[in-house]
């Protein structure tokens, strides 16, 4: 009997901690960033993230940017949380050490202030599961970016975007910039996943979607978010 109590004793952390390895719950805030070679990165965008309680849903925002909602993956050494895919470089109770091709993030858990954003709970955006979620013709009415731009390049602003309820000659959309002729876009959307419009075209790019519902689609690149509307 005394045999069997030592040995329960030495099994419940790992018990307790095997049935919680899937999960992470409670409130993360970013304490730091370096670049894949470890180099320190000054930041002002912030990650906090919130896992809630009873499923496998989480809370995202960068400070100063939108807040929306998804569903996460947690296996062994990697987070999957649609939007973004992590390797998790080490995990405790309190901190946590992901890592992506754009660089390594120390998280830390955290209490919300009672009067902050993050407390109140601001609007929180669904997900959008599908290219077809966006189906129609969007007209940015409003554009915001992270830096102060000295000259604009109207070459690459978004003015408007098509989105195709079924993919048409291998595409699935276009996207017109404030210096394409309403029939010559320059770029064609040719896939998406993981919360993100991936175009070709006269180059390149990669456009998150952050929300798309009640006649509103907002997209987000490299620190720019676009507010599109469809008018009619």
């Amino acid at each position: 009997m005394r045999n069997f109590i030592i040995l329960a004793t030495v099994l419940m952390p790992t018990l307790s901690f095997a049935g919680d390895k899937n999960k992470l719950s409670g409130n993360w805030r970013e304490v730091s960033r370096k670049t894949i070679k470890n180099e320190v990165v000054s930041y002002k965008d912030t990650i906090k993230m919130e896992f809630l309680p009873g499923g496998n849903e989480y809370i995202w925002q960068k400070a100063g940017g939108f807040i929306y909602r998804g569903t996460y993956k947690l296996e062994a050494n990697a987070l999957d949380i649609g939007m973004r895919y992590f390797t998790i470089v080490s995990r405790s109770n309190n901190k946590m050490v992901l890592k992506d091709d754009g660089g390594i993030y120390e998280m830390e858990t955290y209490t919300p202030q009672v009067n902050s954003p993050q407390a109140k709970r601001q609007e929180v955006f669904a997900p959008v599961n599908s290219v077809q979620q966006m189906a129609g013709h969007w007209s940015v009415f409003k554009g915001t970016g992270a830096q102060k731009v000295d000259a604009i390049d109207y070459s690459r602003q978004i003015k408007m975007v098509d989105i195709y309820p079924s993919q048409q000659d291998g595409k699935w959309g276009a996207f017109f910039s404030r210096k394409d002729a309403d029939n010559a876009p320059s770029w064609y959307v040719q896939s998406y996943s993981n919360q993100t419009l991936y175009l070709n075209g006269k180059d390149s790019r990669q456009f998150k979607v952050l929300k798309c519902e009640n006649n509103e689609m907002i997209l987000e690149e490299d620190g720019v978010t676009y507010y599109f509307r469809q008018f009619k």
